[in-house]
């Protein structure tokens, strides 16, 4: 069984990125997705079960961390039923590579997986911000990273690309950094990267006595308390949290959903800080796709949803000011 590790700061493109994936290569190989959102409402995981095949959630944690002892009981679940030939995982924006990578040496997974590819993706527009903000974060995250996507190019000129690939070649010297614009990637130059990239062959190695550990053993060990879904050591660090809402049978006012976004975008919002904002919206015309990221609002239709979710990440999250305006965007409350 191969794994790629799909990861990358909070709006990065991961998710379109995977997304991709699944259409190139989701009909030809046996596939399962695991996501993993920071926050308790989930919504990358809808986003890609439109796709269909095999999409399973982990929402509220990080699954570096309070998730840990869950995450290692839902891989061996996997390896056991599903049998998949690629498991591709999406961990939260604010997961840190090392200590994923280091559940999977555990003696349980040594006979199972064959190959990990840890695959950063890095948004080209906000990359050198946040190293300047959080060095030794996104230094870890890219040494530890097998391939790099360099997204949104499109977003900068050209000189701007090339030094940020220039700062991620000296932090991990001889990666290779595929440049692209919403997640698309030439497929043979994917493929090649990720067949030749250093490390990413490398078979599992034992670090473990968890052999024979079966998945409520695991969930039993868990060292983080289950009900805490914020406890992060990078939240302590970078000072994120979340908050969530969902919606049942309410219908939403696009122009109003937009202006909210807007205002999530101004710097010293009564909103608080919002880095990451993501919504799934019923309209009276269908669904809508609703998102803020790397400072940019963007917004798509969407065939079908299960109903209305928004989810938020930053920090000084005015919960009670953002429910009000969410509720204001409905067509009862909007006329």
């Amino acid at each position: 069984m191969l794994v790629d590790i799909v990861y990358g700061f909070l709006g990065s493109g991961k998710t379109t990125f995977i997304t991709r994936v699944l259409e190139r290569w989701g009909a030809d190989q046996k596939t399962v997705v695991l996501v993993n959102e920071f926050g308790d409402v989930g919504i990358d995981g809808e986003l890609l079960k439109n796709l269909g095949g095999n999409v399973l959630e982990m929402p509220s944690g990080c699954i570096c961390c309070t998730l840990q002892a869950d995450f290692r009981a839902q891989m061996l679940e996997i390896c056991r039923t599903i049998r998949p030939e690629r498991v591709i995982i999406e961990p939260t924006g604010v997961a840190t590579i090392a200590q994923i990578q280091s559940i999977f040496q555990a003696q349980l997974f040594e006979n199972t997986i064959e190959k990990i590819h840890n695959v950063m993706v890095a948004d080209a527009t906000g990359f050198m911000g946040l190293y300047k903000a959080n060095r030794h974060f996104m230094e870890s995250q890219v040494k530890n990273a097998h391939l790099a996507l360099l997204n949104k190019c499109d977003k900068v000129d050209k000189r701007t690309a090339m030094v940020t690939q220039g700062a991620i070649s000296a932090i991990n010297p001889g990666i290779i950094v595929l440049m692209t614009e919403f997640g698309a990637v030439d497929w043979g130059e994917y493929q090649f990267a990720l067949a030749t990239a250093p490390g990413s062959g490398d078979r599992i190695t034992a670090q473990s006595d968890t052999e024979g550990i079966q998945p409520t053993d695991l969930k039993e060990r868990n060292p983080f308390h289950p009900a805490d879904p914020h406890h992060h050591e990078e939240q302590d660090a970078l000072g994120f949290e979340s908050f969530g809402l969902e919606y049942r049978e309410t219908f939403f006012d696009r122009k109003c959903l937009e202006d909210f976004f807007q205002e999530l975008n101004v710097a010293d919002s009564d909103l608080g800080q919002i880095v990451r904002a993501k919504g799934i919206f019923r309209l009276e015309n269908g669904w809508m796709l609703m998102e803020l990221a790397s400072g940019g609002f963007s917004c798509q239709p969407l065939r079908v949803a299960t109903g209305t979710k928004v989810s938020l990440i930053g920090k000084n999250i005015n919960r009670h000011l953002i429910q009000a305006a969410v509720d204001h965007c409905t067509l009862e409350n909007s006329q």
